[in-house]
């Protein structure tokens, strides 16, 4: 699954840059076969240069591909475009009512959210107005592109810290947590139930810390048993509330690929993606990188992209002995 992932990403970030060739049918089956969605193929074809083979021949090969009635649409458009509207022979005109897909990201609702506790609980070090901190375990990816980092933290406020009643009622904490961010610098509204309902659960706690229960306002509340402490490493799942649209460009980040000398060509997993010096688009991630030009060895480079971090790749090629 984690190839997979790097894969989608690397697929659709190859042909988001600038300098590239322009793009063609084989550049949309390689996307499509790499398992990027319609919406992320749709928003490369409307942004980027291209021109198409789109004949009744074409067509059927890139059905055969897996190529989607929608793409197919979208790549029309571009050539008709391109062509000043003027439809050649053999291709499929696009009705002039046909909606215009949307280009975005759309987080599902109830996508479950994994936070881990980073300091421990209990109802003598805490009192409401304190701090407690959370973790995102997962990395959330929608068609390749990350959205949501894993590490990344979310703070909460204690609401509510009582301590179990002498007649055995469980202690309770009211922990105000209703957003987790974005690597974009947005925040997305989570609950603690997936269905909506008042109940949660939790994952890894310890078998008396009972449940996580839903109450009316926006916060999560942690009910306890015969423990008198809510300890550092548990694990809850919180749930995405509500579908989330999101604009694929704010999650792609510039990179800058330089090298010495200048005009190598750089691939990433056989596919040619610039001539240096070139910037181009990447989703966050790790992906190996291919220097070549005449004369020099290829250099083979390691490409780490962190989540909203612009920066340059360099390499120095080393002549032939």
């Amino acid at each position: 699954m984690h190839a997979r992932r790097i894969a989608v990403s690397l697929a659709l970030a190859s042909f988001a840059g600038y300098g590239q060739a322009l793009l063609d049918d084989a550049t949309i089956e390689k996307l499509v076969k790499a398992g990027v969605g319609d919406q992320a193929v749709v928003a490369l074809v409307n942004q980027q240069p291209g021109k198409y083979g789109l004949s009744s021949d074409d067509i059927l090969a890139l059905k055969k591909a897996g190529v989607s009635d929608t793409v197919l649409a979208a790549m029309t458009t571009r050539n008709e475009a391109a062509n000043g509207s003027a439809t050649s022979a053999g291709t499929v005109p696009t009705a002039t009512n046909q909606p215009t897909t949307p280009t975005l990201l759309v987080v599902q609702d109830g996508t479950p959210i994994r936070l881990r506790l980073t300091n421990g609980l209990t109802f003598t070090t805490v009192k409401p107005g304190d701090r407690a901190d959370f973790e995102i375990l997962d990395d959330l990816r929608i068609d390749g592109i990350l959205v949501m980092a894993r590490g990344a933290r979310a703070t909460a406020t204690m609401t509510m810290a009582e301590p179990k009643t002498r007649t055995g009622r469980g202690g309770k904490f009211g922990v105000n947590l209703d957003c987790v961010p974005l690597i974009n610098g947005d925040n997305a509204a989570i609950r603690a139930a997936k269905d909506g309902q008042r109940r949660g659960q939790t994952d890894g706690a310890p078998a008396a810390a009972g449940d996580v229960v839903r109450p009316s306002a926006p916060f999560l509340l942690f009910t306890f048993g015969r423990e008198e402490a809510f300890p550092e490493g548990t694990v809850i799942t919180a749930y995405i509330d509500g579908e989330i649209k999101l604009d694929p460009a704010r999650f792609l980040i510039d990179i800058a690929f330089t090298s010495k000398p200048q005009g190598a060509m750089v691939s990433m997993y056989g596919t040619s993606i610039g001539r240096t010096p070139f910037i181009t688009k990447l989703a966050a991630g790790t992906y190996k990188a291919v220097f070549s030009a005449d004369g020099y060895p290829d250099l083979n480079q390691s490409v780490s992209v962190g989540p909203g971090q612009s920066s340059t790749v360099h390499a120095v090629l080393d002549l032939k002995p």
